[in-house]
């Protein structure tokens, strides 16, 4: 086993055992539920779900980056590098975001209404939309770095 696969086996453990992650899909998913509406266009369903990942997936770096304790994270570092085990977080973070971003866009699909527009096309679309919680990540995880540097 690589010592990134441990590290993210190591995240994605203390991710789930804190339960932190339960509040940011519980508003995600109300997000949706209250936002997306059977009959809707597709790709206006597609664009409201991605836009709620962008917070969603920010929650979920700052839960994941800070949830170690200083003494465990600096043990972390100290055996693996304090960049692996930074990079480890923020792909925890970023496995729950797509779980709950795929979700959303299946809801989102199932619901939609896809008259007159080609499904390969939009499900292109929808993972066009995906890729936004990537921005979301990079600006949680650039907030945090400055935050600790000041």
């Amino acid at each position: 086993m690589t010592v990134l696969a441990a590290l993210l086996r190591y995240q994605g453990a203390l991710l789930l055992r804190s339960q932190h992650w339960i509040a940011p899909l519980v508003v995600y998913a109300g997000f949706v539920a209250v936002g997306v509406r059977p009959g809707d266009p597709a790709l206006d369903s597609l664009g409201y779900a991605a836009a709620g990942l962008v917070p969603q997936t920010a929650w979920l770096v700052r839960i994941c980056v800070t949830a170690e304790p200083p003494a465990a994270r600096a043990c972390a570092a100290a055996a693996a590098g304090a960049t692996r085990v930074h990079a480890a977080a923020l792909l925890t973070a970023l496995a729950g975001a797509l779980l709950a971003g795929t979700a959303g866009a299946g809801f989102a699909l199932l619901t939609g209404d896809l008259k007159g527009h080609d499904p390969g096309g939009v499900a292109l679309a929808g993972a066009l939309a995906g890729a936004v919680l990537l921005a979301g990540c990079a600006g949680a995880a650039a907030c945090l770095v400055s935050e600790r540097r000041g």
